[in-house]
C-alpha cells in the first residue's frame, strides 16, 4: 500500500539546465525521501529540452514524469486555445507539435489547464474557440490524444470549463480518449459539493490536483483533504494524486509539512 495512500506527484518547474542545477537536485532527493511517486513539469523550453535525458535524471530518483504541465509555457508565450485572435489561437494549436511527441517519449499525460484560455473571453465564444483548437489537435495527432487531461478551471482564470460536470459535457465522445482534470483549490469555488462531483465523475478522471483553498498546499488551508481521499478510498480509485501551489514557506520546508499532513491523513485512512 502506498504510504499515502494512493501515488502522490508534485507539479514543479524544470530548470532549463536541469542536469547542472543543485537546488533542483536536493527538491528531487528530498522527493524521493518523502516517497514520491513522480512528478508533473512544466517545461519551459521543449526544442532544447532531451526527453530521454530527462527520463533517465528522474530514474536516478526513483521518479517519473507523469505529467507535462502547460501553465508556465503558454503564460511565456501567450498561448491561448480559446483565443478570439485567430494567430494566438492557432499558434496555441501549432505549440501542441512540440508538447505532443515530448509527453509521448515519457509516456506522460498533457495537462491543458491555463493553455485553454483566460477569463475575459465570452464563455460562449471561447467554448466554440475551444472546439476548434481540440479538433484541430485531435486530427493531427488522433490517438495521441488519451494523453490530453482538460482541466476545470475556476471562472475567475477561465471562461469556459470551469466544473468538472462541464469537462465532460465538452469532451463527450472524447471521453474515450481524453480525460478531465479535477483540482480540489478550482473546485472548492465552482462545485456546489467537491465531494458529490468526485464521485459523480470518478471514471473521467486518473488524476487529481490537491491543492487548498488558499492555493496552498494541502495541510495550509482549510479543506477537509480527510474527506478527499476518503472518498478516493471509497470508490477503489486508481489514479495518482499531485500537490499544487504557492509555497507559504520555503520549497522544501512546504514539502515536508503538506506530506506529513497527508501521511497523517492516511494513517487515519487505515484506522
Amino acid at each position: 500500500m502506498n504510504r499515502y495512500g494512493f501515488p502522490l506527484c508534485i507539479q514543479l518547474t524544470l530548470p532549463e539546465k536541469f542536469e547542472d542545477d543543485r537546488d533542483f537536485a536536493e527538491t528531487m532527493e528530498l522527493l524521493q525521501d518523502c516517497g514520491f511517486y513522480g512528478v508533473e513539469l512544466n517545461i519551459i523550453d521543449f526544442v532544447n529540452t532531451d526527453p530521454e535525458k530527462l527520463k533517465c535524471y528522474l530514474k536516478r530518483f526513483g521518479l517519473r514524469l507523469t505529467m507535462v504541465a502547460t501553465g508556465v509555457f503558454a503564460k511565456k508565450n501567450r498561448l491561448s486555445l480559446s483565443s478570439t485572435v485567430e494567430l494566438v489561437r492557432k499558434q496555441s494549436v501549432r505549440a501542441f507539435d512540440q508538447i505532443v511527441p515530448f509527453a509521448e517519449a515519457l509516456d506522460a499525460g498533457i495537462i491543458c489547464g491555463f493553455i485553454k484560455g483566460g477569463s475575459k473571453e465570452e464563455p460562449a465564444t471561447a467554448k466554440r474557440k475551444l472546439r476548434l483548437s481540440i479538433d484541430a489537435i485531435k486530427e493531427k495527432f488522433g490517438n495521441s490524444l488519451s494523453c490530453i487531461y482538460l482541466e476545470a478551471t475556476n471562472h475567475y482564470e477561465a471562461a469556459t470549463v470551469n466544473k468538472v460536470s462541464e469537462g465532460v459535457d465538452f469532451l463527450g465522445e472524447e471521453l474515450k480518449n481524453m480525460r478531465v482534470l479535477p483540482d480540489t483549490y478550482h473546485m472548492n469555488m465552482e462545485e456546489s459539493s467537491m465531494l458529490a462531483a468526485m464521485i459523480e465523475y470518478a471514471e473521467y478522471y486518473s488524476n487529481i490536483h490537491l491543492s487548498d483553498n488558499n492555493r496552498y498546499y494541502p495541510g495550509f488551508g482549510a479543506i477537509d483533504f480527510y474527506s478527499v481521499l476518503s472518498v478516493l478510498k471509497g470508490m477503489n480509485y486508481q489514479g495518482t494524486m499531485a500537490i499544487e501551489g504557492r509555497n507559504f514557506h520555503s520549497l522544501r520546508e512546504d514539502i515536508q509539512r503538506s506530506c506529513q499532513y497527508l501521511l497523517n491523513v492516511a494513517d487515519r485512512l487505515t484506522h
